[in-house]
């Protein structure tokens, strides 16, 4: 998505206040314990992906992961996934492609502190809610100005490897 000037100024001016700080660092601990929310993008991939994520939870046990996913998608996803998962609409969404304050608190409310966008390319919806909600892993995929977004970057091979994808993310994410 290409921006003009006067939308950048205006994207700039909503989001000044988010990225006050850009010193955050990713500290490892294995002692603490977080929910994941998994960010997925609108493509057929994150079908692939979701489900792959799903089975490994369920192998583990592990109920502290969710999915982000447009509502007008849910019906894609298999039920297992629907009941881990959390909807966004275009109401949500406001005129330059970003989240919605009230959605930002929602998100922010539920405590995420991992939390995974899965698009490749730059989605303002979710870069920008990854940056908002300000926890403390934010995970993303390597593009223009991704640092400003996460703290954690990741090569952008898994439509190749999802099964080595999901092995590096499992890296960072505190269990």
């Amino acid at each position: 998505m290409v921006y003009s000037q006067i939308q950048k100024i205006i994207y700039w001016l909503k989001c000044k206040k988010y990225f006050v700080s850009n010193s955050i660092t990713y500290r490892y601990s294995k002692k603490q314990s977080g929910s994941v929310l998994v960010i997925l993008p609108d493509s057929d991939i994150a079908f692939d992906f979701a489900q792959l994520l799903l089975d490994r939870i369920e192998q583990k046990k592990n109920n502290n992961i969710s999915f982000l996913l447009r509502d007008s998608l849910v019906n894609f996803y298999s039920n297992d996934l629907k009941n881990f998962s959390e909807l966004f609409s275009y109401q949500d969404i406001d005129s330059l492609g970003l989240p919605t304050p009230w959605f930002i608190r929602k998100i922010k409310k539920s405590n995420y502190q991992n939390m995974v966008d899965l698009n490749i390319e730059f989605s303002p919806f979710a870069s920008f809610l990854v940056r908002a909600c300000n926890s403390e892993v934010r995970m993303g995929f390597n593009y223009d100005n991704s640092k400003k977004y996460y703290n954690v970057i990741l090569d952008q091979n898994y439509q190749k490897d999802l099964d080595g994808t999901f092995d590096m993310i499992g890296k960072f994410i505190k269990k």
